[in-house]
Order: structure tokens, then sequence, then C-alpha cells
């Protein structure tokens, strides 16, 4: 990608953050926004603001007084079923359906809760299936807070469910093997390594050292490119650890998140242009890499929705109470 192109996908980026700024409530968070549009963005997808305010206004209405579906996390439930469903009225009746499928299984009523149903819905095919997925993912949730008690919590929710529908022979061994390795390098301990973790076990057991040295192999080289890396962008480098090793995708992603901090609407969020521009290019590699296996490329993709979806939820979350929920 040059930079001609990467300024145009910034600038059309811009232009639909500017429709959802003035289609919403005055005074919602703009990362929170900026994690929408990156929504759109990602999937390729042109912002409508008739179309958002539609299936906005239909979840308000088709939601209990006092579920968080209501307030703050309202926009991003609207982005992630218009983005991700090919009838998203649909998908919100499934997605209530498989949220009080994780209630029964003794989930909490959160933000990241409602993200956790979105994610279930596509685990499974029928109604039986994604019941079988909740108690595991519930299973799954619990082993993980045995291994990591204060690190594990709700943000857990949605990764829980793409870790339920994999082989659990030897997959928790699989996340410690992770998590002890990268911490050993340049990753910092904590609920974001973790998370790193969890993305990375989605690779195949073969895999496993090839691809701890591509993560730090990530993290080493944009530093060298002059970004400043945090704890909110490991998820992204393990999505692009997955995907490939940096030699082949660096400047991609490089010149696309220098064009997205170039715009005005960054000059305060500087840290989320390279997670856009990360999202994006996983995403379109991840679509049209040839010799990746189909069931890597759908664990990608599911992984990258279950990133941005806890990413805003994480957001949205500081806007309404954690614990509101029906």
């Amino acid at each position: 990608m040059n930079k001609e192109a990467a300024q145009q996908i910034a600038a059309r980026f811009a232009r639909d953050y500017e429709q959802l700024v003035n289609a919403v409530s005055w005074g919602t968070d703009k990362r929170q926004l900026l994690s929408i549009i990156a929504q759109y963005a990602a999937a390729g997808k042109d912002f409508s603001a008739k179309e958002f305010l539609q299936l906005s206004d239909h979840i308000k209405a088709n939601s209990g007084w006092l579920s968080g579906l209501k307030g703050a996390l309202n926009y991003s439930v609207t982005a992630l079923l218009l983005t991700g469903a090919s009838d998203p009225y649909d998908a919100f009746e499934k997605m209530q359906q498989s949220y009080q499928l994780l209630l029964d299984n003794k989930f909490r009523k959160t933000s990241f809760t409602y993200i956790a149903a979105i994610i279930l819905i596509s685990a499974a095919e029928d109604a039986e299936g994604r019941a079988q997925v909740a108690a595991q993912a519930k299973e799954v949730h619990e082993n993980m807070k045995k291994k990591h008690y204060f690190l594990t919590s709700y943000d857990d929710y949605p990764l829980s469910i793409l870790l339920a529908v994999q082989d659990q022979d030897g997959l928790m061994e699989k996340i410690e093997f992770y998590y002890a390795a990268l911490s050993e390098g340049p990753f910092r301990k904590g609920n974001d390594l973790q998370l790193l973790s969890h993305i990375l076990a989605q690779g195949t057991e073969s895999d496993k050292e090839l691809l701890v040295d591509r993560a730090i192999h990530w993290m080493e080289k944009l530093r060298s490119g002059g970004l400043k890396i945090k704890g909110l962008h490991y998820p992204i480098i393990g999505l692009l650890a997955l995907i490939d090793k940096p030699e082949n995708l660096l400047e991609e992603v490089m010149v696309l998140s220098e064009a997205f901090c170039g715009q005005k609407l960054f000059k305060w969020y500087k840290d989320m242009g390279l997670l856009i521009a990360g999202q994006m290019v996983v995403r379109q590699r991840t679509a049209g890499n040839q010799a990746a296996s189909a069931s890597l490329a759908v664990s990608i993709e599911a992984v990258l929705q279950a990133q941005q979806a806890a990413a805003v939820a994480a957001i949205s979350a500081g806007a309404v109470a954690a614990s509101s929920g029906e």
C-alpha cells in the first residue's frame, strides 16, 4: 500500500467519523466513535447514518428499561451487528437469546457479556449448539481464573467463547506457555499479555515457538519504527503474528498508521492509529491469503471480531455501569 492509497483510506475514515458524530448523542466518548468507524473500515463498508440510527432505535425499543443497550453500549453493538451480520435485525434477536444462555450459565450481567453473546452467534449454528458452547465457555473462564485469578475478569468473556470451541486437551497449558515465554521478552505481565496469549492460542500446537518469535519480532520492529507500544496494542500484535512475519507486513501497517495519525481527529488518540491500521491489514490479508488454511482464516476473523468487540465494550463500560443489563 502506497502513501496516497493510505491517505485516501484515512480521509474516508474521517468523513465517516463526522457522519457518526452528527448522528449520535452529544457527549459520546470519542474513542468509542473511533472504534465504531474502525469496524466499518476493517470490514470495507461505508457508514450510513440512516441505517445506523434505524437499528440503534430498534435495539433500544426492544431492550428492557435497565438494559445496558439503552445506553452507550448501544452504539457499539449496533455497529458490530451492521458490519458483521448479513441480517443485523435477525442477529439482534439471536444475540438476545445467546445473552440469556450466558446468564443461565452464571455469566455476570456486563457490557462484555453482550459482546460474548454476539460472538456466540457464530460459534454454533443452532440454539442447542450455542447452549453447549456457553457451558464450555464458563468452564474455560473458570479455568482461566485458576491460572491467573487477579488478571481474569469480565473482559475475558468474549475470548472465552472462542476458546470454548477449541480442543480443550492441553489448551490451558498452551495459553500458559505463551504467557510465560512472552513475559521473558519485551512484553509486560498483566491482563493485556493474557489476552495476547489467548489470541496466539488460536494457532496450531506445532507453531508455538514460531508464534512467540513472531510476536517478539513484531514488537521490536514496531518500536524501532518509532511507535510507542502499550498494553492495548498487544492484541493486534498477536493477530499480526498469526498472519505473517513483520518483514512482509510492517511497511503496510506503518504507512496506514501514519496516515490515520495524520488526520486531525486522531490528534489526542494517536494510540488508536496503530490499532485501526493493524485491524485493516489483518482482515485484508486473511481474506486474500491463499496459503492460510481455511480454519486459521476463520479463527483469525473470529478473534479480530472479538478483539474489536472487547475494545469497544471496555470503552462503553466507562459510560455505563458494568453491572447493568438484563
